[in-house]
């Protein structure tokens, strides 16, 4: 079995049934080119419900939502009610997502690290903490205008350092 980085839990706000799957979509879904930024917006779009049996359903979870995105006029000049809610839900998952940034930053770059791992499960001897506390450091305050790319390329470098035999447990 190849060694792996432990991906971290996340800081939920727990008023939702699918926060977890709208932050997995981060860690997962996204790559390349997109920034985080966008991604973020992608994802709340998508996460925003548009029946309104699913607006109706959860709207007391996230009643403060609710009031923080009037309170911020996003919801200005607006009269529907089901349109004010969905603005709620949006303030929702945006928050989330932000509030968790840093870790799902973290848990992107042990996904592809993990991948890399197991493809080369004949590497071993590897200290994991050292690799983990890197990236830890590496995804803390991460900026939310960067791409993945960049987060790719923190993973990239990593593995060559792997590759050149660095991140070796000393016997």
């Amino acid at each position: 079995m190849a060694q792996q980085i432990t991906t971290k839990g996340y800081d939920l706000l727990q008023n939702l049934d699918d926060e977890k799957d709208v932050l997995w979509s981060f860690v997962n879904e996204y790559d390349g080119g997109t920034y985080l930024c966008d991604a973020i917006t992608e994802i709340t779009d998508s996460a925003t419900p548009i029946y309104s049996y699913d607006i109706w359903e959860n709207a007391k979870e996230i009643r403060e939502y609710i009031e923080e995105a009037v309170e911020q006029g996003l919801t200005e000049g607006v009269a529907d009610i089901e349109k004010i809610m969905q603005m709620g839900y949006y303030q929702y998952y945006t928050q989330s997502l932000y509030d968790n940034l840093d870790t799902m930053v973290f848990n992107f770059m042990a996904r592809k690290m993990n991948e890399f791992l197991y493809e080369n499960e004949e590497i071993v001897d590897l200290d994991i903490n050292a690799i983990e506390s890197f990236f830890e450091g590496e995804s803390k305050d991460f900026d939310n205008n960067e791409s993945f790319d960049d987060i790719e390329s923190i993973v990239d470098e990593t593995i060559q350092v792997i590759k050149d035999g660095e991140y070796r447990l000393q016997n």
